[in-house]
């Protein structure tokens, strides 16, 4: 069998179960297999042996199951990043770019090389995407999964990135007496209620504790801003990806412990998805 004859079947197979891009999804699969480009599978169309056929079986079945696609070839794309990903660790979306953009848009302007701390950093691709576009900074990120911190240090390693350093911990505890002019942060914003309510590629695999927000999807917003000012020093920033109609909430929380909202920028959905504050 040619690669393009098996697209065509495995296409038709996840659109008639109702997969939202099956064309796409079938192309990543076979070229992960075949360890060849999406080019190459269209101009060369190379004939698939038994093996690589039974693997490409393997992999289609267990995404009818709705295990992320990410899960299973292993890795995705971030702000021209290669991140590893995996089961216990949450898959970098395409919405948080928009908070490494409007980052460096500031951090470049204001060329200032302090201390930059990512809370909840998972699989380090906000600390790392940072890191790698501003080489002076020194970027530490923080996460309570020892799981999710093994993919950041494979990420640190296989992007070469030499100015990024990762520990375990609950938010600020284990930093003593550290000065951060930058703090980014994208924490578990969904309402602990709604978790139920999600896509199965997101419920059923995706790690509930980076997810969970609390009752109110806020909770982790309000621990953040609540001991900011201990370790982000006068007139420095933060930034904040947060959840669909959040913003006016995390605003007056914001203003209550006197930090300043210079910005909320929206994602490509036009969902406003970035919080930048600044210490008064």
């Amino acid at each position: 069998m040619r690669a393009l004859d098996k697209l065509r079947d495995i296409s038709k197979i996840l659109r008639e179960k109702k997969f939202d891009f099956p064309e796409k999804e079938a192309e990543e699969i076979i070229c992960h297999i075949l360890k060849i480009d999406r080019i190459k599978l269209y101009t060369l169309n190379p004939s698939l042996n038994r093996k690589s056929l039974e693997m490409i079986d393997k992999f289609v079945k267990r995404r009818l199951t709705r295990e992320p696609l990410q899960y299973l070839i292993g890795e995705c794309s971030f702000f021209n990043l290669k991140i590893k990903v995996g089961e216990g660790v949450l898959i970098p979306r395409p919405e948080t770019e928009v908070l490494v953009e409007e980052f460096l848009k500031i951090a470049r302007e204001n060329k200032e090389n302090a201390l930059l701390l990512d809370l909840c950093t998972g699989s380090g691709c906000i600390a790392l995407a940072i890191a790698k576009n501003l080489p002076p900074l020194k970027v530490i990120g923080i996460d309570i999964s020892k799981k999710a911190l093994e993919y950041a240090q494979e990420n640190k390693r296989i992007n070469n990135i030499k100015n990024a350093y990762f520990l375990v911990g609950d938010l600020f505890s284990p930093l003593r007496k550290k000065s951060f002019f930058w703090i980014t942060a994208n924490p578990p914003y969904v309402k602990t209620h709604e978790i139920e309510t999600l896509q199965p590629e997101i419920r059923d695999y995706e790690p509930k504790i980076a997810l969970n927000g609390g009752e109110k999807g806020i909770f982790y917003y309000e621990k953040i801003l609540q001991d900011a000012p201990d370790y982000l020093i006068n007139k420095g920033y933060i930034f904040l990806e947060i959840g669909k109609n959040q913003a006016p909430i995390i605003k007056d929380f914001a203003y209550k412990k006197s930090f300043e909202v210079l910005k909320i920028v929206k994602d490509l959905a036009g969902i406003e998805r970035v919080v930048i504050l600044k210490r008064s």
